[in-house]
């Protein structure tokens, strides 16, 4: 089986909400049996978020904790996605909205830096199939993050 180059990793704010989640619970602990409860509760909510609530992503050769955003498209599109993230074209023909099969992961600095992209072709439900990954540019990315569903 091969080594995923990607691991999640805590950002600040993970640790801060996973913190406050912890106070609010341990606040609330002085206040009578029943709200004693509702604290234990809540302090237990905050450290079962430890192992899940990761934000970050670091991968393996590159420094610095990553974000990630994916766009959806077509497994029809691999061709002409993977000769955009190689740089053999600057035109991109593709709509997020096209129906399955294969994502685009692209993780990048907070502060803008170094930005990272890859193909992910899903050839079944759980098991992706990951292109190589490829530094891109500003103006890739941004060509690409109009692409993003909006939240």
């Amino acid at each position: 089986m091969k080594k995923n180059p990607v691991k999640k990793v805590f950002l600040a704010s993970d640790l801060c909400v996973i913190a406050a989640v912890v106070a609010v619970g341990c606040a609330l602990i002085p206040f009578g049996s029943w709200w004693s409860v509702v604290g234990y509760i809540i302090i237990g909510c905050g450290f079962v978020m430890l192992p899940l609530y990761l934000h970050g992503y670091k991968i393996e050769g590159h420094a610095g904790i990553f974000r990630m955003e994916s766009v959806p498209v077509a497994r029809e599109s691999k061709d002409e996605v993977l000769a955009f993230l190689n740089g053999d074209t600057d035109k991109l023909h593709i709509t997020a909205s096209e129906h399955g099969g294969a994502l685009i992961a692209l993780y990048h600095h907070k502060n803008g830096g170094e930005i990272i992209a890859q193909f992910f072709d899903y050839t079944d439900v759980m098991n992706g199939v990951p292109s190589p990954m490829v530094t891109i540019t500003p103006a890739q990315y941004d060509k690409l993050k109009a692409l993003c569903p909006r939240k």
